[in-house]
């Protein structure tokens, strides 16, 4: 499969399979009315395609107000209806903003529902290959922190602002104690002036290996590294510094 597919729950008073046709056209090559370069030829090649559509029962009421209709005075029954759109991986390219944008962007801003959600997607193998995968994946994962059945049992670290630099690596250093498989940072807890990446890395890291000395068991570790672009690539440094794969960056 060349093509990305992406279910969509509708609600709309309007009929169903000319709504799916604006959705296809609004998020690929099409516009509301034809414009110069818009050919037979490029909707063709770009084109997004309705694969399916499946009626659900209607509603008795709008899930949402629109004044688009309501100026129209148009009203129900509101039919509902799973949509599913193709889109051509050539519209996208490897690039995971423009899949967000072309999967979601401007459909919910049509004046034609009053509903609408993205329910799921289905890449082809093919667009996947072209991302780096995960370095170690589940089994990997499972084998670095040697548990390889059942689930891997976390914490966050609490409270997210306050800590210094050795204050969490004593919080970390006590549970590992208590046998936990991973530990991350809190997502407003990132690069503060009072525990820095720079000095809690190191600190954290310390307790880690000095309790896989003495046990044999590897805990793994999530520092947040959520900066603007040449922060994030600095911060990204320090964790693979830090060494080891059971140190990981996050972003929140």
């Amino acid at each position: 499969m060349d093509r990305i597919e992406a279910d969509y729950l509708i609600e709309t008073p309007l009929d169903v399979a000319a709504i799916a046709e604006i959705m296809a056209g609004e998020q690929s090559c099409g516009t509301f009315t034809r414009v110069e370069g818009e050919t037979d030829a490029l909707r063709e090649r770009a084109r997004a395609t309705i694969e399916r559509i499946t009626a659900l029962p209607d509603a008795a009421a709008p899930s949402l107000p629109n004044a688009w209709l309501d100026r129209r005075g148009i009203g129900g029954p509101w039919h509902r209806a799973l949509v599913t759109l193709a889109f051509p991986v050539a519209n996208v390219g490897a690039n995971l903003s423009t899949l967000a944008a072309t999967l979601a962007g401007n459909l919910y801003d049509l004046g034609e529902v009053t509903g609408m959600r993205l329910e799921r997607i289905r890449l082809p193998a093919t667009y996947r290959a072209r991302f780096p995968m995960p370095v170690q994946g589940v089994a990997g994962t499972r084998r670095l922190t040697g548990v390889a059945n059942g689930p891997l049992i976390g914490s966050i670290i609490k409270p997210n602002v306050g800590l210094s630099s050795e204050e969490t690596a004593g919080l970390v250093g006590r549970l590992c104690e208590t046998g936990l498989d991973f530990i991350k940072d809190d997502e407003i807890s990132a690069d503060p002036d009072y525990a820095p990446l720079a000095q809690r890395i190191p600190a954290v890291m310390r307790q880690v290996r000095r309790y896989a000395d003495r046990t044999g068991r590897r805990v793994m570790v999530a520092f947040n590294i959520t900066d603007e672009t040449d922060a994030m690539r600095r911060h990204a440094d320090l964790v693979a510094q830090a060494g080891g794969d059971c140190v990981m960056a996050s972003l929140n």
